[in-house]
């Protein structure tokens, strides 16, 4: 005999790939006849971007160009040069799964770069960059909620789980024609330049999620190619863009992601000499995941009263959406950055930001540091480098208790400093912590129930009740079990609210 078990199908997001490539980066290079003699590499840096991402039947194959960029002082150690090469990479994921609905999320990561002069204009260059991507699918997950019989008893409780309610994807693009300014100098070319981008607002409206934010624009550009004078410059662009949500509503709670694809700026000066003007052409890309806390019944063990059962258990894994962050933690270091005395700060940038979630002891830490970079001149008015870290260490507010912790995090730091002294800096970082944290519990699952009709309980049927003598603390539902009743009936028999029994001596078991 075989009972219907009635299940429940929660949405949830799954994820189809989770894997990395690895680009090797090695050049034998030579400077282009118009750019100056090498005499001291600064700072040799890998800036890869993405151009494009296409899924076709069974593979994810993604595009995109790496820009390796050389920063050095000329011969006359006056000016701070840059040579750019590029060159463009192509890579594929395998996909084993037929769905026609994959979101992909492709994100570049360096690796490592080396790089030495063999002369004056020729250079030996070795690194390599990764392509990581992650592909998500809505799908479903089957939870039997109840056996239906009438000689069938359930032990069941609820679970707090995260439905995924839907998951969208918009690919746009941001193109600005920007203005210094003339309070500064004319932009002759441009050494160095970030673009992030900062959510301020969402709004759900008809399946539909209304962004709105900033793309922040920063550039270190020349002002005299001959002197090799710099300044700097920080454009905010407001940003609008609707995603399509199949699902989302004002109650989701909505993980939001942009972003930055690839970006190019370039100046209007190339074609008038007295332009003030920058233009920038950018390929963003926004991934929204919207979600729906609700509470479901886990069996937690079934029996029969009149035969004995067979079934069939499964470890299930459960993901409950515990918070979304949106904060700002700050953190600053003093450092030494030279032996020669500091004259000027030209520029000072993140590089990269490695950081690490740890919960221990029901605390949940995150703790990384900032990489930076920074241009400045010494007390002789020469440009050097220098790379320095500013360590950050923060606690985002989380349930205590909590059995396995999975943070999805962006990180977007902005830096400021200080002249402390003649040879130190202090260095402030504010961090815009985006993250959704996620609880994993894992439970086993009732997958099938088959009575074994030949093998009946022993009931004893000779009276209508059963005197018991039961310890204190001692489960109904083994009671209840023992003697092939239920846990209701030995409750009501005698007058008990809770589960177990509060003092020891003798209950009454209904027969």
């Amino acid at each position: 005999m075989e009972y219907q078990l009635k299940k429940e199908m929660l949405p949830i997001c799954e994820t189809v790939v989770e894997a990395s490539n690895e680009q090797p980066v090695d050049l034998d290079f030579s400077l282009p006849d118009y750019c100056p003699d090498i005499e001291r590499i600064l700072k040799c840096r890998i800036c890869p971007s993405i151009t494009s991402k296409n899924i076709s039947g069974d593979r994810l194959d993604v595009d995109g160009v790496a820009i390796i960029r050389l920063y050095y002082l000329d011969a006359k150690k006056q000016a701070i040069r840059i040579c750019e090469h590029t060159s463009p990479f192509s890579c594929f994921f395998n996909i084993k799964d037929s769905s026609q609905e994959l979101i992909p999320v492709v994100r570049v990561r360096t690796e490592y770069l080396n790089c030495r002069a063999l002369t004056p204009r020729r250079l030996d260059i070795h690194g390599a960059f990764s392509v990581c991507v992650s592909v998500y699918k809505k799908s479903y997950q089957e939870f039997c909620c109840n056996v239906e019989g009438d000689d069938i008893q359930q032990k069941k409780h609820s679970e707090r789980v995260s439905t995924l309610c839907g998951i969208g994807q918009q690919q746009f693009s941001v193109s600005e024609v920007l203005d210094i300014g003339q309070g500064k100098g004319l932009p002759e070319g441009i050494l160095r330049s970030e673009l992030n981008v900062n959510v301020r607002d969402c709004r759900a409206v008809s399946d539909k999620l209304m962004l709105k934010g900033e793309a922040v624009l920063r550039i270190l550009y020349i002002t005299d190619i001959e002197t090799g004078a710099q300044d700097t410059m920080t454009f905010n662009i407001p940003l609008s863009q609707v995603v399509d949500v199949q699902g989302i509503t004002e109650q989701t709670q909505n993980e939001i992601n942009v972003d930055v694809l690839s970006y190019d700026v370039s100046l209007k000066s190339e074609y008038d000499e007295n332009s003030t003007l920058v233009t920038l052409d950018a390929k963003l890309c926004a991934t929204v995941f919207a979600y729906e806390n609700r509470d479901i019944d886990i069996i937690d063990d079934v029996y029969s009263t009149s035969y004995e059962l067979e079934t069939t258990q499964k470890q299930t894994g459960i993901k409950r959406l515990m918070s979304i962050t949106d904060d700002i933690i700050s953190a600053q270091t003093d450092v030494s950055i030279t032996d020669d005395g500091i004259s000027k700060i030209i520029d000072i940038w993140s590089d990269s930001v490695n950081f690490i979630y740890v919960y221990e002891n029901s605390t949940l830490t995150l703790k990384g540091k900032v990489n930076c970079g920074i241009f400045a001149l010494n007390e002789e008015g020469v440009p050097f480098y220098s790379e320095r870290a500013v360590e950050f260490n923060a606690s985002p507010n989380v349930p205590a208790d909590l059995s396995d912790v999975q943070v999805r995090a962006n990180l977007v730091p902005v830096l400021s400093f200080r002249i402390t002294g003649n040879n130190s800096i202090e260095i402030k970082s504010d961090i815009s912590v985006n993250a959704a944290v996620f609880e994993n519990r894992s439970c086993k699952t009732i997958t099938a129930v088959e009575a074994n009709e030949e093998n009946k309980r022993d009931k004893d049927m000779t009276a209508a009740i059963t005197l018991y003598y039961a310890d204190e603390g001692e489960s109904l539902w083994s009671i209840a079990r023992h003697y092939c009743t239920s846990v209701e009936a030995i409750r009501l028999e005698n007058d008990l609210a809770e589960d177990t029994v509060n003092v020891k001596g003798m209950i009454l078991i209904p027969m």
